[in-house]
């Protein structure tokens, strides 16, 4: 099978961008570019009705989106990739409880904090939200960062799973904070372990990316 995958530098489209490289499967990855407002193309919106990255095609044609489920469904479809724990594995609950917690709840505030003009109108507000976003999202980095001190070093324990590529892609969208993600000791040892793998690192070389640690 092959695949394409629709992609923006920097975007959400790095975690499951990783994964197909370490996949090793034959894939097209097709840049858009954010400044001429592409994924919001007629073309793109024929794929993507809501022009977000990224959007997956496989299986001659078939389309796919949300990186968390492009994630889950590539780490599966590729078991040898061990980037997902089988069906009955010990891990298997906790995977995709981390696969679930990151894309509906640090994920939703780095958008709001990128993004406050999605939400709320006038300038003063949207500095207000994005803020705020920035306060929650520290809450949630110690929250994390108390779970890979207790349970690590990854995410699931010993092992390293898709979920931990998504977590070090969000902790890279923290790079402007006060107190980065990369900042907390245990997600700092998370990051140096994704960019240690090969996948990862060539992703952020192809997007022209670099990690803080």
């Amino acid at each position: 099978m092959s695949y394409k995958l629709y992609y923006i530098a920097g975007s959400a489209a790095m975690a499951p961008y990783a994964v197909l490289i370490e996949a090793g499967v034959k894939a097209e990855f097709i840049k858009l570019d954010r400044e001429k407002n592409e994924q919001k193309s007629e073309d793109y919106l024929t794929l993507n009705p809501h022009g977000r990255v990224p959007t997956l095609i496989y299986d001659d044609g078939k389309v796919m989106y949300e990186s968390a489920a492009i994630c889950q469904f590539l780490a599966e479809h590729y078991p040898a990739t061990k980037l997902a724990p089988a069906l009955g594995h010990d891990d298997r609950g906790l995977f995709l409880q981390w696969m679930a917690y990151l894309t509906n709840t640090p994920q939703e505030a780095l958008m709001q904090y990128w993004y406050p003009h999605y939400f709320v109108d006038g300038e003063a507000e949207q500095a207000k939200l994005h803020a705020k976003a920035e306060e929650r999202l520290g809450k949630m980095f110690d929250f994390l960062d108390n779970e890979l001190a207790a349970k690590g070093p990854h995410l699931c324990g010993a092992a390293f799973y898709a979920c931990d590529y998504y977590l070090a892609m969000l902790i890279r969208w923290s790079r402007n904070f006060a107190k980065p993600g990369h900042s907390y000791p245990h997600l700092n040892k998370l990051v140096r372990a994704a960019l240690a793998r090969p996948a990862y690192a060539q992703m952020l070389k192809d997007q022209g990316l670099e990690q803080p640690v």
